[in-house]
């Protein structure tokens, strides 16, 4: 897929007629008058003038670092990126397609949309493709095949003489292949190759359905993507369900009132950036930052009791969040 044309680089000359028609003339015009600078706008396109020399320099420079430029903008992209439509272009040059998570339902009034991947995910994917052409083995190779089941063609290699070696790409339909939200492997016995690949899945608390867990095996012990001396085995995350609930007073004064929809939205918003694999922690200092943010006066955290500390292989799960206001004692 080509690059948008915001990241394409400007030909050589259509740069140089740019440069003499838009800054040149206007400027040596009022300098010189017209006639002068037309005269110097020709040597400028004379092959063997000193001044044309300099100006197709510049010009070759200037491509150049656009180039660099938009290259570090390409590798900042996943940490930057917010229109979808944008997102969806940029990732399509590495052979990845947003997700459909829940088809679209014509059958119903009023139509019902499709679900999509969120952008968060679909970036998520998109930073770990410098390793699709990698086999498993690596914990970042484990989690970016098991996110992108189904994309990598099935590759086999056959020797049709002596002298001629086949290579084969069969590239398969992805339509209704289910993909985990997130995925961890580790070595579980030390130096023994026994490797436990966890499965986080887009759908209720992310328990991964053992459909799900043998389909992903089964990817990823193909011959063409397994590690050799891997002994892989797919399971689902532990799930650790909690609660957020918390007592909070607020200032009965103008502009100093808790916003209740704009404080359980950022409590929802923090819990489901903690669903997810690799060791991640519910802190009760964040969701006391959080309440504070949102003009709590004080607060008492009533649950979680303890802050959250998950192992790799665990994913944190909130089931609910309560916030109960008062008005703060005068």
């Amino acid at each position: 897929m080509s690059l948008p044309e915001i990241l394409t680089v400007k030909s050589f000359d259509e740069l140089r007629e740019r440069f003499i028609e838009d800054i040149f003339l206007p400027h040596a015009i009022r300098e010189v008058g017209p006639e002068r600078a037309d005269q110097i706008a020709q040597g400028l396109l004379a092959p063997n003038e000193t001044a044309a020399l300099l100006l197709d320099c510049m010009i070759l420079y200037s491509q150049q670092n656009t180039r660099n430029e938009n290259y570090k903008a390409l590798q900042q992209f996943s940490q930057t990126a917010t229109d979808s439509e944008m997102i969806d272009l940029i990732v399509g040059r590495l052979g990845i397609k947003r997700q459909v998570l829940e088809p679209a339902d014509n059958s119903v009034f009023p139509p019902k949309s499709a679900v999509m991947e969120s952008n968060a995910s679909v970036l998520l994917r998109y930073s770990l493709a410098p390793y699709g052409l990698a086999t498993t083995g690596t914990r970042t190779g484990y989690r970016f095949h098991s996110l992108t089941m189904g994309e990598r063609p099935k590759i086999t290699v056959e020797a049709e003489s002596e002298n001629v070696v086949l290579m084969r790409y069969e590239f398969q339909s992805t339509d209704g292949i289910e993909r985990p939200r997130d995925a961890q492997a580790r070595m579980i016995e030390a130096n023994s190759g026994k490797v436990e690949n966890r499965l986080l899945a887009f759908g209720g608390d992310g328990t991964a359905s053992p459909e799900l867990c043998a389909a992903n095996l089964a990817y990823l012990t193909r011959d063409d993507i397994a590690q050799e001396t891997d002994e892989l085995s797919s399971l689902s995350a532990d799930i650790i369900p909690y609660q957020i609930e918390i007592d909070c007073e607020e200032v009965s004064e103008p502009g100093q009132l808790i916003d209740r929809e704009a404080l359980s939205a950022a409590l929802w918003n923090y819990a489901s950036n903690q669903h997810a694999l690799g060791g991640v922690k519910v802190l009760r200092s964040k969701i006391d930052q959080i309440a504070h943010n949102h003009n709590a006066d004080s607060l008492v955290i009533v649950s979680p009791a303890a802050d959250i500390l998950a192992e790799w292989y665990q994913a944190p799960y909130c089931t609910g969040v309560t916030i109960n206001v008062r008005p703060a004692a005068t």
